[in-house]
């Protein structure tokens, strides 16, 4: 049986690399901590279907914000209530942002967040329903000058989450939410509403499956050797 060569190895490691981050975003992750919410580095919520997080159709304006995973910061405090558990923590929002067909700029963006996990309290392990109470950020870019996004006061931003003992000490997470969020560009004096929700996913961070695909492929290589 002809042996592939170090190069070959290698090769491969780096195609694998280059799939984990082109691959649609996997809805789970594999973590050392059931509690919720699960935190960035290294997970974050992304929307698998496309680039674009939310379209926003105002007066005589028209903004897209795109490439925008949502992430989830600590410090969390979990409070219980009747059996679910509210969890407050902080949010980051970044990404691409257009205004009126302009091409794209970078925009940062960060602010408070409180999500319900209905019956999580006293259970480890299961699926919950969920959803996102508010979220309320700010940023700015160099086109748009500073905004707010909220979560929408009139429409319910629900989800689900899986979390499953897979031993070892891990857990697998899975976790989706449909968000309605609104934008302000005038200090929150109007709100423009979203066209749709943002289907976003929990899924690792792009560089993780790189650094995992990578340190797959040297181990290989190392065994071949």
């Amino acid at each position: 049986m002809k042996t592939k060569s170090p190069r070959t190895l290698v090769c491969g490691a780096v195609m694998l690399a280059t799939l984990a981050i082109a691959a649609p975003a996997r809805a789970s992750v594999t973590v050392n901590d059931p509690n919720l919410p699960v935190l960035y580095p290294p997970n974050q919520y992304v929307t698998p279907a496309g680039p674009i997080f939310a379209t926003y159709h105002g007066p005589g304006v028209t903004i897209v914000l795109s490439d925008s995973p949502l992430r989830d910061f600590g410090s969390v405090t979990r409070t219980p209530s009747a059996g679910n558990e509210l969890e407050s923590f902080s949010s980051q929002l970044d990404g691409q942002i257009s205004v009126n067909g302009s091409p794209n700029a970078p925009f940062i963006s960060g602010g408070p967040q409180q999500d319900i996990v209905f019956g999580k309290v006293g259970n480890t392990t299961g699926t919950f329903n969920t959803e996102i109470l508010s979220l309320n950020i700010s940023g700015s870019s160099s086109i748009s000058g500073p905004f707010m996004i909220r979560e929408s006061p009139t429409l319910a931003s629900t989800g689900q989450t899986t979390i499953t003992s897979i031993g070892g000490g891990l857990y697998q997470i899975a976790s989706f939410f449909d968000v309605f969020t609104e934008l302000s560009v005038d200090g929150g004096n109007s709100w423009i509403p979203s066209d749709t929700s943002a289907h976003i996913v929990l899924t690792p961070e792009p560089s993780t499956l790189a650094l995992v695909a990578l340190s797959g492929g040297m181990l290989v290589l190392r065994r071949r050797r």
